[in-house]
């Protein structure tokens, strides 16, 4: 109980009044996923938010990619986590670029962008909360995760930064609007990052009861995301947001 009151108490503060439109993978309808060249063209549309993956690789700094393993030729497919950071960097991602670090990300866009992180690992809570602290740009993102011990961790260790839960489309069959509202509540988290499929009044009623902001994934459709917004959305998340930019102005 203490954690979502905690959550209603702070509600929304990143997202305030603003409609978010979030670019996913930094807008893979437009250039290759989770690349610096995919968040400077969002830049250029005017997409002031982008989401991207975070993983380890195996000098254990944080890395955008989305899987797992990635096919390297002549070598197959390879684990993330058994690559060097030189290899990740020689790894072609789209566009002759390699797979680029938080870090890099930070120092290119720390000051003209802001970012959904999404941890795919638990043991990149670390490493990812330090790189926040040092570039100074906990007021320009929020933290996103599958994994609940991701966010239980992000809690413990960095309560500050604003959290968000997401939900799959095979998960959110098995639970209702308020469990899944519930699970986020206990977890501290602002935001309910579910599938869009699986999004109904229920849930959006039950989350800004408690306080909490909900961003559904990923909305490529205007009928969608016409229908998404009337029904009280607070953002969503797309491969080309800059074709909602409309839409993020109508009257809920």
């Amino acid at each position: 109980m203490g954690s979502l009151m905690e959550s209603k108490a702070k509600k929304t503060d990143v997202i305030k009044d603003e409609f978010l439109l979030i670019a996913h993978r930094g807008g893979l309808f437009y250039r290759p996923e989770n690349t610096l060249a995919a968040f400077q063209h969002q830049l250029e549309l005017g997409i002031r938010w982008v989401e991207c993956d975070l993983r380890l690789g195996r000098d254990g700094a944080p890395v955008l990619v989305h899987d797992d393993r990635l096919m390297v030729p002549g070598s197959g497919y390879r684990q993330v986590r058994e690559m060097s950071l030189k290899q990740l960097q020689q790894y072609d991602a789209g566009g002759g670029e390699g797979v680029p670090t938080l870090r890099r990300l930070f120092e290119k866009f720390g000051n003209s962008l802001f970012f959904d992180l999404e941890l795919k690992e638990l043991d990149a809570v670390e490493p990812v909360v330090k790189l926040i602290s040092e570039f100074k740009v906990a007021s320009r993102l929020f933290l996103t995760s599958f994994i609940p011990e991701v966010l239980q961790q992000l809690r413990e260790i960095a309560g500050e930064l604003p959290r968000g839960l997401l939900i799959d489309r095979i998960s959110g069959v098995l639970v209702d609007g308020n469990s899944a509202v519930h699970t986020a509540g206990l977890l501290g988290c602002r935001y309910l990052l579910p599938e869009f499929h699986i999004l109904n009044r229920d849930w959006i009623a039950s989350a800004h009861a408690a306080g909490i902001g909900i961003i559904p994934w990923t909305v490529n459709r205007l009928r969608d995301a016409e229908r998404l917004k009337e029904m009280g959305v607070d953002g969503l998340i797309s491969d080309k947001p800059d074709q909602f930019a409309e839409v993020g102005k109508l009257e809920s």
